[in-house]
């Protein structure tokens, strides 16, 4: 079954909040909804100059901000949502998850798969409610089998499961699916095959898992990479590719892909490549750590355990050094089981990594969601923006540990968490 073999290529190479009800009874299955809102706070950041707008008041029609500004005025019978001393920001973006992961019902993962894709899918609408609720409006699933990210998707959009906004990438393009091909007009046409599979699906991107043979050789070369791309453009779509190796990383570069994700052993000459292409890097530096502390729920081998602790011990320093020569860094999380509603991490490490506090904050809002092609909708809250709003307590550029304490979630200007009153 594909899963299991997804599941287990994955884990080798790669690496809620309560709602006190005070805003109506509206803590069930729907969202609260109005057409016309204004929402306060001490302050909204704005991510694109990194100032906050003090006194701060943001108008809401339907899905979309009207305007924002400080002490702007309210008209008369506008509902209030009054958040206090908070910070408000844009919903926030992971460009890396994997929704469909989650612990077992005795508390493992590895040890057993699902028994159908509704179970998988039961699991995964409570990850993209805890995902949600820490402040994700929006995440790009990057693997996912039976189609379970695409149906949860595409529910989520009728309003039936709440969640966040979701870029699915459906099944991976893996070395297993060109097995049989002999020549390299046979890979082209396997390639082919499988984007326009993808695409008949209704994805929203390609996601490729590279990596090196055994002679450290890429699985995909630079022309495989190429094709890929070529196929996914034509139908509008933009290509993510696994690559911890800098020959991987390198051949997936100059073959045109938008991002690599975890990018861990980059070396000048991939660094210098991804700079000139301007290829985004979603490094996944706290995934590593999670599995580590987590060692007891996680059903892994030896060679798998050894991976992982190369990964967190050289991560950080590999980050460092693409900033410096300036690689455009996203956010993404590499969600999996017992991740899904502690997405920030990510960001804190971003920080531990050297970004500022509003460099990691941009990696994961208005640069996110550039590299989802999605930067006319989401990513700040701007006149004209959907209005996907987050609010935490304190000031996130001073302590950026206060992603984790999110309390006001709003999406497509519909309330979905909230810890203030409105009147």
């Amino acid at each position: 079954m594909r899963l299991t073999k997804l599941v287990s290529f994955l884990l080798i190479l790669s690496i809620t909040f309560s709602l006190p009800s005070c805003i109506s009874a509206q803590r069930n299955e729907r969202s609260e909804t109005t057409n016309h809102l204004a929402i306060r706070a001490a302050r909204v950041l704005d991510v694109t100059s990194g100032q906050l707008i003090t006194d701060a008041v943001i108008l809401v029609e339907g899905e979309r901000i009207t305007a924002v500004g400080s002490r702007l005025t309210i008209p008369q019978g506008t509902k209030i949502i009054d958040l206090g001393d908070s910070t408000i920001l844009p919903g926030l973006i992971d460009a890396h998850t994997h929704i469909t992961y989650h612990f077992d019902e005795t508390g493992h993962f590895g040890l057993s798969g699902d028994a159908t894709p509704e179970v998988t899918l039961k699991y995964a609408a409570e990850n993209a409610r805890n995902t949600i609720e820490a402040g994700f409006t929006t995440i790009r699933n990057l693997g996912a089998s039976e189609k379970v990210d695409l149906r949860l998707r595409d529910a989520i959009n009728r309003g039936e499961i709440v969640g966040p906004r979701i870029i699915a990438s459906g099944e991976p393009l893996m070395a297993y699916d060109l097995q049989g091909a002999s020549s390299q007009v046979e890979r082209t046409a396997q390639i082919r095959s499988f984007v326009r599979a993808r695409v008949s699906e209704g994805v929203n991107v390609i996601k490729i898992f590279e990596g090196v043979d055994d002679r450290g050789s890429p699985v995909f070369s630079r022309p495989d990479i190429q094709v890929a791309v070529e196929e996914a453009r034509r139908a509008g779509l933009k290509v993510a590719v696994h690559a911890h190796e800098a020959a991987a990383i390198k051949a997936a570069v100059e073959g045109g892909c938008d991002s690599i994700e975890h990018g861990t052993f980059l070396d000048d000459e991939a660094i210098k490549l991804m700079v000139k292409h301007h290829t985004a890097l979603v490094p996944t530096l706290y995934l590593p750590t999670h599995y580590l502390e987590h060692k007891s729920q996680f059903v892994f081998d030896n060679s798998t355990w050894e991976f992982f602790e190369r990964l967190r011990s050289h991560n950080l320093e590999n980050l460092q050094r693409a900033k410096r020569a300036g690689v455009w860094i996203i956010s993404g999380s590499d969600a999996v089981a017992g991740v899904h509603g502690h997405n920030a991490r990510e960001i804190e490490w971003l920080v531990k990594a050297g970004l500022s506090p509003l460099e990691a904050i941009r990696a994961a809002t208005i640069d996110a969601a550039k590299l989802l092609g999605m930067e006319d909708k989401i990513g700040e809250i701007k006149e004209g923006k959907l209005a996907d709003i987050i609010a935490v307590a304190g000031d996130p550029l001073r302590d950026i540990n206060s992603l984790e304490q999110v309390q006001f979630v709003m999406k497509n200007g519909q309330v979905v968490k909230a810890k203030a009153a409105a009147r």
